[in-house]
Order: structure tokens, then sequence, then C-alpha cells
């Protein structure tokens, strides 16, 4: 029996061989392929890429985690016939097939897969990202195919990419602005950014090389296209805009053929370009960083801030969205920085002492009142409320 899920990297596809008891309570066999192109002849890498994407997919269906995807690629490939047993939700990994073809791989694998529970009750609601245009570090670098708009286009992309693949986070507005992200901006910038859209977490995009070169043919061979190589690299950042913690730090890079002509003023905004080589390529490095975030968002709580505060009653920066529901109970706190006798400075958490109950949820914001019905004077509009 094939069981598809909508919005799985193209050509790619899990099949469910047999369930012992229940999906939610036993392990079962999952088939899944991956495929690589292989770039500048490096049939290793690729196979490796492959297997990897196939592993991911199979964890990704099952409702298991993925971050041990890159252990576990490296041992089965250690061996065509490895098998691998680990503890908890792989209990078996084998490498069934690999098929070669003229500039890309496809891997099979077969994996046992036990999902486990999750371990975090901040698991259960999503995680919404807001983020702006991603600035090009070398903006030259766009100018063979005229891609500057990649700046604008990449955010959707990867929105597309983390609302389709991901259960857990989503990337919801992309502000229409550019800002020039390096790590201690991204501290700075990132909760003034938060504040400005009423979101918690941040994600910072820098694409810090698209170079492309071409390798042009001997005089003897005028008739040859160029073979032309483009490279692909994205620095991430991912914030909490709520104090400011750097949850994930992470450069990413991949390259693939550029079949365009150097003529030739490329639409990256079209099929034409993500259907390409270097198309999904970037989509496939796209679905590594929505892994990652997921990842490390997955246990975070939900933060917001209180937005007005009327007698014994809040209105607050958090709503269904966030999986606020009527009835649900929330800390309020104040931050504020300590410095120590040694000139470091802290960040100090002032807990409230009553906690507040919703009384109603929207989208993304809900009315919440004092549970013990005391005013709450020492609150003050941007302080936070959070739900553990």
């Amino acid at each position: 029996m094939r069981i598809t899920k909508q919005g799985l990297v193209k050509n790619l596809s899990v099949l469910l061989l047999g369930l012992l008891l229940s999906w939610q309570t036993s392990a079962a066999w999952f088939e899944a392929q991956g495929q690589a192109l292989i770039a500048q002849g490096d049939r290793s890498s690729a196979k490796k890429r492959a297997t990897e994407e196939a592993i991911r997919q199979a964890l990704m269906f099952a409702g298991a985690s993925v971050q041990s995807v890159q252990t576990l690629t490296n041992g089965l490939l250690q061996e065509d016939s490895f098998k691998i047993s680990a503890a908890g939700e792989v209990n078996d990994l084998q490498l069934v097939y690999e098929k070669w073809h003229d500039d890309y791989v496809t891997v099979g694998i077969r994996a046992d897969i036990f999902p486990q529970r999750t371990q975090c009750a901040a698991a259960q609601f999503k995680k919404t990202l807001v983020t702006t245009y991603f600035p090009l570090a070398h903006r030259q670098q766009a100018q063979d195919g005229q891609i500057h708009q990649l700046t604008d286009i990449a955010p959707r992309q990867l929105q597309q990419q983390m609302n389709t693949l991901s259960e857990h986070v989503a990337l919801g507005p992309i502000e229409p602005y550019t800002v020039r992200w390096d790590r201690a901006k991204v501290l700075s910038q990132a909760p003034s950014l938060a504040r400005q859209t009423r979101s918690q977490f941040i994600l910072a995009g820098v694409i810090t090389d698209i170079s492309l070169a071409r390798t042009a043919h001997s005089s003897l061979a005028f008739w040859k296209n160029d073979v032309a190589q483009r490279q692909f690299a994205l620095d991430v950042f991912v914030v909490d805009g709520m104090n400011g913690a750097l949850l994930l730090e992470k450069n990413y890079h991949t390259q693939a053929p550029w079949r365009f002509d150097r003529f030739t003023q490329v639409d990256v905004s079209s099929e034409q370009f993500w259907s390409s080589d270097y198309g999904k390529a970037v989509n496939q490095l796209f679905a590594q960083v929505v892994d990652d975030v997921e990842q490390a968002l997955l246990c975070q709580p939900a933060t917001g801030r209180v937005l007005t505060v009327s007698g014994t009653q809040l209105q607050v920066s958090l709503g269904r969205a966030h999986g606020i529901r009527p009835g649900d109970e929330l800390t309020l706190y104040k931050t504020s920085e300590v410095i120590d006798p040694q000139g470091m400075t802290f960040l100090q958490y002032n807990l409230y002492p009553a906690k507040v109950k919703v009384i109603s949820a929207s989208v993304d914001s809900a009315t919440v009142e004092v549970a013990d019905g005391s005013l709450v004077g020492n609150i003050q509009p941007n302080d936070f409320v959070a739900k553990r």
C-alpha cells in the first residue's frame, strides 16, 4: 500500500510496509527514497545527501524526530549491507538500493521506526516565525542571470517549504525590507522586530554566496555550451525575540549545475527556475533548514507580551495559533538586566506571584484574568506572559 503526503519533496515517496499494533504505540517498517544531484562528479557526497533525504522523509512521515539523521547516514554508508540498532526511535536501518543516473542518484532505505511520544508539553502547539527579505552579501554575484530578486523570493520559497513540510513550525509574516543581519545585529535587532510584529521567534537569513564558475571549452569545441556550477550559501539565525536568546546559528551550503545562458535574465519566481537543477538543490537545502528550525523550537515555551491592562484583565499577544485555549493558566513576569561585581550582565526574571487564566482567545491574542481576582497594578504593557 503506497502512502503519499502532500508537500513531500518531488520524486520522493514513502511506502508503509506494515504496522504491528497501532500507529502511536508500535514500530513500523517504512521504505523511502531520496535523490541528490551529482555535483562536479562527487558521487560519494551525492550518495550521502540522497541517503540523508531518504532517512529524513521516513522519520518525518512516521512522526519521529530527525535529530539523528546525519549519524544514521554515516553508519549506514559504512557498508551497503550494514544494519544499525539504535535505542529509541530507530530499531533497524537498511540501505536497500542505489540507482545512478547521468547527473543524479536515487537511494532507497528501509527503517524500522518506533515514534516516541512527545517529551515536552510545548511541542503541542505550532511555533510561528517572522523574517525579512534575505540580503545578498555580495550583490555583484547576482549579475549572471540577473537574479537579484532572490532577496525576496528566497524567504517566500522557504516559507512554502516550512509550511508544507513541518507540523510544528511555520514561517509567518515576511517583512518587506532587507535587514543587514550579522551575529551582533541579530541579537540587538531581533527583539525590536519581535515587538513590531507581535512575534516571538525571529528568523534572520543572509545569502552569503551565489557565485558562479563557468568552465569554457577549448576553441576546438567551440560549439559546446559552457559548463557552469553555481553556489548557494545561507546564514540562518533563529532568535527568541522575547529574551534575545540565540536558538540556532548555522551556515548552509550547496551547489548545482547552472544551465541558464549567461545572457538570459532568469525569473527566480518561475517554475522553470525552481524545477531546474539549481532550484531543486536550493529547495533541498531549505528542507534541511526546516528540520533544524523545528528541532530548535520544538520544546520552546510560548511567550508573548502584555498588550493592555484593564482592572483585573489583560490583553496578551498569545492566541489559538500558539496553542492557547480558554481555561489555560499562564505565567506573568518582567525582565531586567543585572550586573554582577565582575561587570557581567545577566537577564533576571521577576515572576508575578499569581497565575492568570485565559477567558477568551482569538487567533493571535487572548484576554486573561488574574485567577484570584486581585489587581495587576505591577504589570505593564510589554511585560511578558508565557505558557509552560
